[in-house]
């Protein structure tokens, strides 16, 4: 292998003919000719001394030596970034473009929010942000398409740095007028007493309510599912149900008048992980880590506040 086809250009070509699958679509993503493309390609399997795509009528797919190439090309892109914003200091914060993946939980109101706050301080700052499911998170985080995850985790994960983490227990989310919201805790069974809105598999909330039933054998009057957070915490609006929801996600996102979250005490409704992630072994560039640590300065900042959500009303802010 010769090191010297190991920088910038090649490598950034040999990730969007990755990305994209062919020569062709690089290209027109890149704005560089098919042909220079393709010698840069040819030029890293060289100095390789190995093929890095399989080319077929398809297009083209990496080989086990490409995706090899591929995790090393996108976090040395990634350090050298990081390091280019170090040398120009804090000033660089201005041209930053941080890219976030979140749950669907947090999408909708909880991190636009962290955003915007930020952006007061940071204006030139830029976000992508990918909603997404848990495990579809960590792996854009593990592969670098992003830079930071906000997401649920319940075991360590292989090239993950976890930047944050905390349990992040699930309460029954009802209207003030609820039975359930004079109450100080409940059980699973207590809130099973009454009909539910779910959020559908794999969900991590009804992964852990799945389990539950499954083990106390309970079984649950439905009155809607849904993969959209957004749409269970409104129809609390109008009928008479029970949510099931975690904290950080409704602080912001909800806007109804008054309503009550109440803690679930069986053990198994707080076995989810609260993770900010990042790259294994990356350096964050500036930009990013100013970010990272607003982020969780305001995660923390809200966690005090959680206990007194129990049985007390949410007010519209």
């Amino acid at each position: 292998m010769k090191p010297a086809s190991l920088h910038a250009t090649p490598l950034a070509y040999f990730l969007e003919v990755a990305q994209r699958g062919s020569l062709s679509a690089a290209s027109q993503t890149l704005h560089v000719a098919v042909s220079a493309i393709s010698r840069q390609i040819a030029r890293l399997e060289s100095d390789m001394g190995t093929p890095l795509f399989h080319r077929d009528p398809r297009g083209m797919r990496l080989t086990e030596a490409g995706l090899a190439v591929q995790h090393y090309a996108r976090r040395t892109l990634l350090d050298a970034q990081a390091l280019q914003d170090a040398l120009h200091g804090l000033a660089s914060l201005a041209h930053t473009a941080v890219r976030l993946a979140c749950t669907d939980g947090f999408a909708h109101d909880y991190m636009p929010s962290v955003i915007a706050r930020f952006q007061q301080s940071y204006p030139g700052v830029t976000f992508s942000m990918i909603n997404c499911e848990p495990a579809q998170v960590t792996r854009h985080v593990r592969e670098g398409i992003v830079d930071l995850g906000l997401t649920f985790a319940t075991a360590a994960q292989e090239g993950i740095r976890v930047e944050h983490s905390e349990v992040a227990p699930v309460y029954a989310h009802v209207s003030r007028h609820h039975p359930l919201a004079r109450l100080k805790s409940v059980t699973l069974r207590e809130v099973l007493r009454h009909p539910l809105v779910l959020p559908t598999p794999p969900n991590t909330i009804r992964q852990l309510f799945d389990l539950v039933c499954s083990l106390e054998d309970l079984r649950p009057q439905v009155l809607m599912t849904s993969n959209s957070i957004s749409g269970l915490a409104a129809y609390l609006r109008h009928g008479s149900a029970v949510n099931l929801i975690g904290s950080l996600a409704v602080r912001n996102r909800l806007r109804p008048d008054r309503q009550v979250l109440v803690p679930i005490s069986n053990p198994e409704m707080s076995q989810r992980v609260l993770q900010v992630q990042s790259m294994a072994g990356r350096q964050l560039s500036a930009g990013v880590r100013a970010f990272c640590d607003a982020l969780l300065a305001d995660i923390r900042r809200r966690r005090p506040r959680v206990p007194k959500l129990a049985g007390s009303p949410l007010r519209e802010r």
